[in-house]
């Protein structure tokens, strides 16, 4: 494919992408870009691959080395991808941080494997989460907790409309009928504030407005709670046609903005924000996540301002740094737009499995065993740029597994301007033969 034309296909990212699947910021844009756009066609068929039995040269194990792990599916489809392929663009490689704990020196040899304990339908909706009811009254308590008068209480779609969906679908399959008739958020509005439970998984999104705005001072009081957003959109300045959100000021000498911020204006403005608002965490050696990469015009954008938690042994803090975390997010004008909180479920471990090295993840890597919406085919092993330990924890993943991500160059990708594509590609990190199906990438893209 001819990188002028590919060039013309990236763009900014739909906010959209990643608020459900991530868990963190529900119901608020986390950033302007964080996938490069793409033709909805190019990009479905860049998921295309196929599952094939084991057949690498691995070490086996013993029987007894790791006795009663079953074998993982490992999930070889992505959650939004039409809109776009993941990649970031940069103009070097190490302009793409995110502080993970885990280094090519890391010297780990097993880590945990965990059931997801929710199960979506096709649908992209849970299939053991709240009830409208359950929603309704969870949003009545946290109008108690913070002491907030509910003036009115109701589902979105409203207990009547599902009625009504639900006789007109009569005949319907039950998935249809269930994807139409759920309550997508139970809102509770109350003097100077609205509560919102979200999309049947339980995330709370508080929106205050001035008169209320101190209440993010009681943001301990919703740590009962594994997954809430407090939301400072309550005002906005207009510019032409433009509005901008103005945010929870800060202090003088602090702004909080997204674009061309360095990462060391970046580490100061979230210090405070934490010292401010994160005690209630438990936090006691901060780690900072603050990516950020540019956007196709140029301009640096910081995609997470995010604190977890980097005490304690490598694995707690590599599980720390995918599944337990305060964010904050900037309002258009240098305010305070967001915080966010996720604590991810991981009470259903599967086991601690046995994990290959970074070398032999490359080496699957170049004999096409990963998982990608990269449009185009791998390139040269020169073009291998960065690799990292994480865990994919989207709806679709079944069960949470590490994989090692690789940041590729992909040469065809250039901008004029110098900006590089690096594209993301996953290899499991599980050894093989503890795996279902490797997958194998067949070069399908167009």
């Amino acid at each position: 494919m001819k990188s002028e034309i590919l060039m013309d296909c990236i763009g900014q990212i739909d906010d959209s992408i990643i608020a459900e699947a991530a868990g963190s910021f529900a119901e608020i844009k986390p950033a302007k870009r964080a996938w490069i756009k793409w033709a909805a066609a190019a990009a479905a068929a860049a998921c295309l691959i196929i599952a094939v039995p084991i057949m690498l040269n691995q070490k086996q194990p013993l029987d007894n080395d790791y006795p009663g792990l079953p074998k993982l599916t490992v999930n070889t489809g992505f959650d939004g991808q039409s809109f776009g392929f993941e990649g970031h663009l940069a103009f070097r490689i190490d302009e793409l941080r995110d502080n993970n704990p885990w280094t090519m020196n890391s010297d780990l040899t097993t880590l945990p494997v965990f059931n997801n304990p929710m199960e979506y339908d096709s649908a992209g909706l849970p299939k053991n989460g709240l009830s409208a009811e359950e929603m309704l009254a969870k949003a009545e308590e946290v109008a108690s907790i913070l002491g907030l008068e509910i003036t009115s209480l109701y589902t979105s779609p409203t207990q009547e409309q599902i009625e009504q969906i639900r006789q007109k679908l009569q005949g319907e399959d039950e998935e249809t009928i269930r994807a139409e008739t759920t309550a997508y958020r139970a809102t509770a509005e109350c003097n100077g504030a609205s509560i919102a439970v979200t999309s049947n998984s339980g995330h709370i999104v508080l929106s205050l407005t001035p008169e209320t705005a101190d209440l993010a001072k009681e943001i301990g009081k919703l740590s009962v709670y594994d997954s809430f957003t407090i939301s400072f959109e309550y005002g906005y300045e207009t510019t032409g046609d433009t509005s901008y959100s103005v945010g929870f000021p800060l202090p003088n000498g602090y702004s909080f903005a997204y674009d061309n911020t360095s990462y060391e204006q970046a580490m100061e403005i979230t210090e405070y924000l934490f010292s401010e608002y994160g005690s209630f965490t438990g936090i006691t050696e901060p780690g900072y996540n603050l990516f950020a990469d540019y956007t196709y015009s140029g301009v640096l954008t910081r995609l997470y301002t995010a604190v977890f938690e980097n005490a304690g042994s490598l694995t707690e803090r590599v599980l720390n740094f995918n599944f337990s975390n305060i964010r904050f997010r900037a309002s258009d004008m240098g305010g305070l737009g967001g915080i966010s909180y996720t604590k991810t479920d991981l009470s259903q471990k599967v086991g601690d499995y046995p994990i290959i090295t970074a070398d032999e993840a490359r080496q699957l890597l170049l004999d096409k065993h990963y998982i990608t919406t990269v449009p185009e085919e791998l390139p040269d092993e020169e073009y291998i740029a960065h690799v990292e330990l994480i865990y994919r924890t989207s709806p679709r993943d079944t069960v949470f597994m590490p994989y090692y991500k690789f940041f590729v160059e992909m040469p065809t990708m250039q901008a004029e301007n110098g900006l590089k594509t690096f594209g993301v590609f996953y290899v499991p990190a599980v050894r093989g033969e503890f795996l279902e199906k490797m997958p194998l990438w067949d070069g399908s893209f167009n």
